[in-house]
């Protein structure tokens, strides 16, 4: 007899056919945690037949960052925007069907503690250069992640 360990809608899709847990596993976990702070939802049984978390939200915004006001907890409404965004960024990368594409969790401590909080807002025409969209003069957040993770 063998029993899934776990929570379900925590655990990480290769699991199901490897029986094993490792890091990756606990980052796919931390994502789904992320998502559930985001949404104000739990993981499953609010989005159909066969339908958790991860794939509703993915589904809804498209997996595209810029949709998060389409999935936000309605009671998260005074955060500013560019910081749900890279949370829910940021969760994504943690909820990758492939595990080898999700970020270690040294890796998402960084890209957290990172992100400039309480960063003014940037108006749609500004530059793509201003200074609010920048870290320590390096290029913007969500471009240094995905050179981390592609450079691995």
């Amino acid at each position: 007899m063998s029993a899934i360990a776990g929570s379900y809608g925590y655990i990480a899709p290769e699991y199901a056919y490897t029986l094993k847990v490792d890091e990756k596993s606990d980052v796919y976990s931390f994502g789904v945690v992320l998502l559930e702070l985001i949404t104000g939802r739990r993981p499953v049984g609010d989005f159909g037949d066969g339908v958790d978390i991860v794939q509703w939200c993915k589904r809804t915004t498209s997996g595209c960052k810029e949709h998060v006001d389409v999935i936000l907890d309605s009671r998260l409404s005074t955060v500013p925007i560019k910081e749900a965004m890279h949370v829910f960024f940021l969760a994504l990368l943690c909820v990758q069907q492939n595990s080898i594409e999700r970020p270690t969790m040294r890796e998402v401590v960084q890209m957290l503690s990172e992100f400039p909080r309480h960063a003014e807002d940037q108006s749609p025409s500004s530059s793509s250069s201003s200074t609010s969209n920048k870290i320590s003069g390096s290029p913007d957040l969500e471009s240094n992640c995905y050179k981390m993770l592609t450079q691995r």
